[in-house]
């Protein structure tokens, strides 16, 4: 196996071990887009319910005579209410934030993965050039045995028919 070969076969393996990683990084990053937009979708259904439970509650004060236990429980459940739509502001802010450093990560991944296919297919190039240049050189080499084994013939018919005492067989 020539150097070239070997080099090319840890390429290979560098750049397989590449693609798996970006392959593994675009499942992380679907499912931190996937964390996003449920994270989003619940923080609009919250904000849904809050208007809704604000408006029942206002109306329900609205129809009777209340007292001041009444008034203060009602802005206890809409501050209630407030800090579930605040936490989940934070848990849509920090899936954005996730969703972000996977897409950076991705990019990452497939730079990565670009430069090793490249790298491979750099040594492939230079392992089909080895190769043409072995086979041209192992053929050069077979052209001048049989041009020396002709020469060595011909010289020996050529003594064979010469004629030393002047005479020819």
């Amino acid at each position: 196996m020539s150097m070239y070969s070997e080099l090319l076969r840890i390429k290979s393996f560098r750049e397989s071990q590449a693609e798996l990683q970006m392959q593994r990084q675009y499942e992380v990053t679907r499912l931190a887009r996937e964390k996003h937009e449920s994270e989003q979708k619940r923080l609009t259904e919250l904000l849904r319910e809050g208007m809704e439970t604000e408006d029942r509650l206002f109306g329900e004060l609205c129809k009777h005579i209340v007292q001041v236990r009444d008034i203060e429980d009602v802005r206890h459940t809409i501050a209630s209410l407030r800090q579930q739509e605040d936490r989940q502001k934070d848990a849509v802010h920090a899936a954005g934030e996730a969703e972000t450093q996977a897409d950076h990560a991705l990019v990452g991944a497939k730079a990565v993965h670009r430069e090793a296919h490249r790298q491979k297919t750099k040594f492939e190039d230079l392992t089909r050039d080895f190769d043409l240049a072995a086979a041209r050189d192992a053929e050069r080499r077979e052209d001048m045995e049989l041009e020396e084994t002709a020469s060595v013939l011909r010289d020996r018919s050529d003594l064979e028919s010469y004629d030393f005492d002047g005479v020819r067989e």
